[in-house]
């Protein structure tokens, strides 16, 4: 039996499963036709699925915590680490800084190197990613910005680039 290289898997929300990169309200915010599915084929492999957020509308109240959460669970993720922070305030949870990685830590047992987080943007899923000794896994359905930094040194060994949510899950899941 071969042992399986991924045991944890951290998903953004806004253009990683859905949606255009920016919020949208609950109630506008839609799931790509593939996520369920994938998310599914992540679990089914033993594999643990938490959501991971920068959601500032937390902090100016333009949406509720719980209610942002229990969105994040009804989809099928076994928990969500969000950060309801503005860049204003000078929290240690909004990525690409490692807070919600360490609340993580804090809950569940699971080693760095056999973790991948999976976003659209390089800035900030993709730099916490590397910065933590994960594999990043940028998709290309949100937010596109320079990736200059990842073209230099190591960092191109440990960053994937693919096009959808649903081919990161088929990279992980082979």
């Amino acid at each position: 039996m071969s042992t399986q290289q991924y045991t944890t898997v951290f998903i953004d929300r806004d253009g990683t499963i859905g949606g255009n990169g920016h919020f949208q309200s609950l109630q506008d915010f839609k799931l790509f036709s593939y996520t369920l599915e994938a998310i599914e084929k992540l679990k089914k492999n033993n594999i643990k699925v938490f959501g991971l957020s920068n959601q500032t509308h937390i902090e100016d109240g333009k949406i509720n915590y719980y209610d942002f959460f229990n969105s994040i669970i009804s989809i099928g993720f076994d928990d969500a680490f969000i950060c309801p922070h503005s860049e204003k305030t000078n929290c240690n949870c909004r990525k690409p800084k490692k807070g919600l990685i360490n609340q993580a830590h804090a809950k569940y047992n699971f080693e760095n190197s056999k973790s991948v987080i999976i976003g659209d943007r390089y800035s900030s899923d993709i730099k916490l990613a590397f910065d933590c000794g994960m594999l990043g896994i940028h998709v290309g359905t949100g937010i596109q910005e320079s990736s200059a930094w990842v073209n230099s040194g190591n960092n191109v060994n440990r960053i994937i680039n693919v096009r959808t949510l649903k081919d990161a899950v088929d990279y992980i899941v082979k």
